[in-house]
């Protein structure tokens, strides 16, 4: 088994699964690109591409385990590559985050622009999706660190660390009848049009599940992504929403009015995600100092004890 041959399947797959431009990409032919798919394939013993003909259609179920494992082992490549010049740079290199909308936008502003004025020479990349998609990012080795709540099961071989509270509150267009109660009850909300999250996202999940734990079930109006366009279509008078209390921009905000659930709506967590086999570098665990002084203590009691196991001590 060869880099060039998980080189291969990464090109295809970038490529739409055209060996042609695959072939483009890595400067080389399309036989040769097809050659190496399959010498890898029976190397292996499966085959990873569904083929109609002489065209690459899908990929088959070992395909898809195939492309993250060769993902996984290109970056970590990289990162063995680039150790000696990151010894000599401590100071230098890119740092690729995924997370959320919610936290890129309000919780890790500051945390960013305090970070890029510390480390001028780091590059830092964002990449935006679901808490799934971010966290099979970290296992992949897609992005080094993930910040978002996590989803119901996580990948083997990822380490999680504490970052934030996340409260809730009601968010509802001024002079709504809700207003009005001296204490706002689940059911009070439930009469009302709901403008929601997706329930990809955490904060979907948990208000429907509140809901129906009492055998409720709101009429939801309308599901976003966004806490913006949630907070729009509450304040266009379409319904109530329960949102995040770091989404609140009072000074914006000035055609809604909130209201205190008084934790109808449990408080999630955020969770810093790594790979327990990371090596983290300085201005890594400065990041997740930033965000977590706690979450930066167990990582560097982390590499003390795998550096104490290292030397036998």
């Amino acid at each position: 088994m060869t880099l060039q041959q998980l080189r291969c399947i990464q090109a295809v797959i970038a490529s739409n699964l055209s060996v042609s431009r695959a072939a483009d990409a890595l400067h080389t032919t399309q036989p040769a690109v097809s050659k190496l798919i399959r010498s890898l394939e029976n190397e292996i013993g499966v085959e990873l591409f569904v083929r109609r003909g002489n065209r690459l259609v899908a990929l088959t179920d070992a395909g898809q385990e195939a492309a993250a494992l060769s993902r996984r082992v290109l970056n970590d490549t990289r990162a063995l590559t680039n150790l000696a010049q990151a010894n000599l740079a401590a100071s230098r290199g890119t740092l690729c985050v995924g997370t959320t909308h919610i936290h890129a936008r309000y919780a890790l502003l500051d945390v960013i622009r305090r970070f890029t004025a510390a480390h001028p020479a780091v590059n830092l990349e964002l990449l935006q999706g679901t808490p799934a998609q971010i966290v099979q990012w970290v296992a992949e080795g897609a992005v080094e660190l993930g910040v978002s709540t996590l989803p119901p099961k996580t990948p083997e071989g990822i380490l999680t660390l504490e970052a934030y509270p996340i409260p809730r509150c009601l968010i509802v267009p001024r002079r709504h009848p809700l207003l009005k109660l001296k204490k706002v009850t689940i059911e009070d909300i439930a009469q009302y049009p709901l403008v929601t999250y997706d329930e990809h996202f955490n904060s979907g999940w948990v208000v429907t599940r509140e809901f129906q734990r009492k055998g409720l079930s709101p009429r939801v109006v309308v599901r976003a992504t966004d806490a913006n366009v949630i907070k729009a279509y509450v304040a266009a008078g379409l319904g109530v929403a329960v949102i995040q209390q770091m989404a609140l921009e009072p000074a914006r905000d000035v055609d809604l009015a909130v209201i205190d659930t008084g934790g109808i709506f449990p408080a999630s967590m955020a969770a810093i995600s790594l790979r327990d086999d990371q090596y983290v570098r300085g201005y890594m665990q400065d990041f997740i100092g930033m965000i977590s002084p706690k979450g930066a203590a167990q990582v560097l009691g982390l590499a003390a004890g795998a550096a104490r196991a290292g030397s036998g001590a």
